[in-house]
């Protein structure tokens, strides 16, 4: 744990230091999606304390990426908000034993919830992605389980939704059963933007980021929570 403890910098020893660039170097093997901007955000939040130069430039240490390390590794295998996260940490600077990080072993990720490429398609280059018909996807427009965009075009998500339709429809769904699915989701959107919606317009520098971050990690667990009691219900159907 000592790695990962924050240090005041005035009373770091002499070390090393490295430059944001090389920080991502390090940390993006591991975690291809962090951003110049995460690091920022995560420093904003007062989670990371690197320091700076004359003019004004961060400059890292060694534990600074594994106090980076960490809080990407919290947040990507635990869903942990950074408040929990902050206290963690707060408990390691002081000395005293972390909290127990207790998984809820969801079963997407934050990142399923990142907003996907520019990717515009017609309908027939998203039916032939998804390795459909172009009815199928007609069916699901009709069906409000797809919606393009003003020019009519679709994206990489809509691709998704028409395969995973696919597949479902191999089990007897036609896309009019599936409609319900489009009503949970709207409704489950609208619980995630009462929390995010708030963040977002709170007139921070990091308001966006922040914003964007909940809206990934809440996204995760309404989604697996909503997997469970699923298969609660079925369980509880086969046992009767």
């Amino acid at each position: 744990m000592s790695a990962i403890r924050k240090t005041a910098p005035a009373a770091r020893p002499a070390a090393k230091t490295m430059s944001i660039g090389v920080v991502l170097e390090r940390l993006r093997e591991e975690f291809p999606d962090v951003t110049v901007s995460k690091i920022r955000f995560l420093e904003s939040e007062g989670l990371i304390t690197p320091e700076r130069t004359a003019s004004g430039y961060r400059r890292f240490t060694d534990d600074d990426v594994e106090r980076l390390r960490y809080i990407l590794v919290t947040q990507r295998d635990n869903y942990l908000p950074l408040k929990v996260i902050r206290e963690q940490l707060d408990a390691m600077d002081s000395g005293k034993v972390a909290a127990v990080i207790t998984e809820a072993a969801p079963v997407v990720k934050p990142e399923t919830f990142r907003a996907s490429a520019p990717v515009r398609l017609t309908d027939t280059e998203l039916a032939q992605q998804a390795k459909a018909e172009d009815t199928d996807v007609a069916e699901l427009i009709k069906a409000g389980m797809l919606t393009p965009d003003a020019s009519g075009l679709f994206g990489p998500d809509d691709v998704h939704i028409v395969a995973t339709a696919g597949a479902l429809k191999e089990f007897g769904f036609e896309a009019r059963h599936l409609k319900s699915m489009r009503t949970a989701a709207s409704r489950q959107a609208d619980l995630v933007s009462q929390v995010t919606d708030p963040v977002a317009r709170s007139g921070k520098e990091s308001a966006r980021q922040e914003a964007e971050e909940m809206a990934q990690q809440i996204s995760a667990l309404v989604v697996s929570l909503h997997a469970a009691l699923v298969k609660n219900e079925l369980r509880s159907g086969l046992a009767r």
